[in-house]
């Protein structure tokens, strides 16, 4: 059995002939396939789900089946169920149904709430609860929202009590960056023909922000380990992280031996500091930016040896922010330098991103566009304080502005959530007086910032 398929694959089907597998959606090595292609007699798209013959194969195939077969006889929409039963080549058991058209949720974003929530609703007034809710597995087209996914459908007998539908519903909403719940509370609660709403909105509220935490927490430890995202390679002596879309030989070439790399004459030094060196430079043609983080003397050297690296922060802080809909530069890498459980030398790679930093731009631009960038600021800054999220460093040099004039954080390692409303209160108003202070030398800029500030509710 191979970890990976070789397309087009061809798979013999009892009773419909030959599927032709040209194309892959998702694959997890060994275990399960997830490709596109044809019924070759019929012609008729069709979405293959192939898992493969290793341990818990055969039952994360009839939990997938069964979850079809649940959301078809509650009458949910989900694709028409062709073929469930077993294949020989390769060996394993299939799952195919009808291709459907739409978007996955995940690429939508706000636009994907109104029809989701519509099928959420659907699914707690027909006994369904989807136990593996994210949004990739929703396709919408217009107002529908097909479910795709059935191995994480649970079928109950009767429509889902309050404190199950709640929690089950915090859960989707924390899938969108942070805000009110009033809106998509609305699209639920109209969706529910049968009037049982899941409790009040103060209650729905607090859940979602359990169901916050819980999310960032499993995403966090998963960045960490070889998942369908990143691969990771530990090592005594060395530990990678790679985002798999970036996942090249020319990368890996790069942190077989960075220094070499930042030393080559084509690559362009941004920042050489006593704590950190910044590099841009090209890797299969796309631009990369490349910190490393030093390490100044012996004594700091021992103060490092037993912390997770700035470099590692970083990472994490990057996918964090990515989930919530923050922009940052997307993370491309993580590389640190280790002797056993003892760490050195660190490096962050992430994709270059166009554009000037907001010291530069914001006191020379007009008044609309200096009054756009400030209320962009201020929404960003919103969303940090809904998550309790601090940056550390909130000086103009660490936040970019692009050729659309959107923000993007950059230098993430201090940046950390507060458990604790007093301890987040205190940190928020240290950066907001880093950001001030960027500006002390401008009195109309300074005013200009405290009033979008004080509009925005921010000023502390």
């Amino acid at each position: 059995m191979s970890d990976l398929p070789a397309l087009p694959l061809h798979i013999a089907l009892p009773g419909l002939g030959g599927l032709r597998c040209e194309r892959a959606l998702r694959l997890l090595p060994g275990r399960r396939w997830t490709l596109a292609g044809m019924l070759e007699g019929e012609r008729r798209a069709v979405v293959a789900k192939l898992f493969l013959r290793c341990r818990g194969g055969q039952r994360h195939f009839e939990r997938e089946r069964a979850g079809l077969m649940a959301l078809h006889g509650r009458g949910v929409a989900a694709p028409q169920l062709l073929y469930a039963g077993p294949v020989d080549a390769p060996a394993g058991w299939l799952v195919l149904t009808a291709a459907l058209d739409g978007t996955p949720a995940d690429r939508l974003g706000e636009a994907a709430r109104a029809p989701v929530l519509r099928a959420v609703a659907a699914q707690h007034a027909a006994g369904i609860e989807q136990t593996d809710a994210h949004l990739a597995n929703f396709l919408v087209d217009g107002d529908v929202a097909w479910t795709l996914d059935g191995a994480g459908i649970r079928a109950h007998a009767a429509p889902l009590e309050i404190g199950r539908a709640r929690r089950n519903l915090a859960v989707w909403l924390a899938q969108w960056p942070p805000g009110g719940t009033t809106p998509p509370w609305q699209a639920y609660r109209a969706a529910r023909a049968d009037g049982r709403l899941p409790g009040d909105e103060p209650a729905l509220s607090r859940a979602v922000a359990q169901a916050r935490c819980r999310r960032e927490q499993r995403l966090l430890a998963k960045v960490l380990r070889s998942c369908g995202a990143v691969a990771v390679t530990p090592g005594w002596r060395r530990f990678v992280a790679v985002t798999r879309t970036a996942d090249t030989p020319a990368l890996r070439a790069v942190l077989a031996d960075p220094d070499a790399a930042l030393a080559a004459p084509e690559s362009q030094w941004l920042k050489r500091g006593n704590s950190a060196s910044v590099v841009r430079l090209s890797v299969d043609g796309r631009p990369v930016v490349v910190k490393r983080y030093n390490l100044k003397n012996l004594a700091h050297r021992l103060r490092r040896f037993w912390r997770p690296s700035r470099a590692w922060h970083s990472w994490r802080n990057a996918h964090r922010l990515t989930l919530w809909g923050v922009p940052t530069p997307p993370p491309v890498a993580l590389l640190e330098c280790r002797f056993g459980p003892l760490r050195g030398r660190a490096y962050y790679l992430s994709e270059a991103v166009a554009g000037e930093t907001l010291g530069t731009v914001l006191p020379a631009a007009d008044a609309a566009r200096r009054a756009r960038l400030l209320a962009r600021l201020c929404a960003l800054l919103a969303i940090l304080e809904r998550l309790r999220l601090t940056h550390g460093d909130l000086k103009a040099t660490n936040l970019l502005v692009d050729p659309e004039d959107q923000l993007m954080l950059l230098d993430l390692d201090a940046l950390r959530r507060h458990r604790r409303r007093a301890a987040f209160e205190r940190a928020f108003a240290r950066d907001l007086a880093r950001l001030r202070a960027n500006w002390n030398d401008d009195a109309d800029l300074l005013a200009a910032l405290d009033r979008a500030l004080a509009e925005a509710g921010l000023a502390r």
